[in-house]
């Protein structure tokens, strides 16, 4: 079955886009605080650092990556799932992307979430209640790492400037893809 892997910058609204569809998420163990309206368990599993360390060493991981200084792993439970025929939905940055279409081929489809300006991913993370030093973390990074780049990695691209619009585009990038199975 088929892995949606979104990807975009901090505020793009991949999590709000993603979360619309009717697969189930992927659920990923990550040290990053739970941000406001969040469910620990469901959007993400929080762990402590440690906790994230002596898991990745036993082996619980299918992929880890860092990304503004959080850890982020995908089970490796998820993933037999996937091959038991379960499509899923997950969030990952560059380096997870490249790591699962590597490890997955054409299971892994990517979907890169635009926004359309910077301005607009400031003001979003504001409305969420990030605080201020993470939004100038995440623009810091995104400014280092090129971030509003990665678009060229995706399979598919989706310009978020309308939020309905979006979550359609992200339901039709689905639908074609289940119907055309694991080619």
């Amino acid at each position: 079955m088929k892995l949606f892997i979104f990807m975009g910058a901090s505020g793009s609204g991949k999590s709000t886009i993603q979360h619309s569809l009717p697969i189930p998420f992927m659920t990923n163990r990550t040290t990053r605080p739970l941000r406001e309206g969040e469910v620990n368990g469901y959007h993400i599993q929080k762990v402590t650092k440690e906790e994230f360390l002596h898991l990745q060493k036993m082996g619980f991981f299918f992929e880890t990556t860092e990304y503004a200084g959080e850890y982020y792993g995908t089970p490796t439970e998820s993933i037999n799932k996937l091959y038991d025929g379960q499509p899923f939905h997950c969030t990952k940055d560059i380096n997870g992307v490249i790591d699962l279409k590597n490890k997955l081929g054409k299971r892994a489809v990517s979907i890169y979430i635009k926004p359309p300006s910077i301005i607009t991913l400031i003001w979003r993370m504001i409305k969420r209640r990030d605080s201020l030093k993470a939004i100038i973390k995440r623009i810091k990074h995104l400014r280092q790492t090129e971030e509003l780049e990665n678009e060229k990695y995706a399979d598919y691209v989706i310009v978020n400037d309308d939020l309905k619009q979006a979550q359609l585009e992200a339901h039709q990038i689905v639908i074609k893809e289940l119907i055309k199975g694991n080619v």
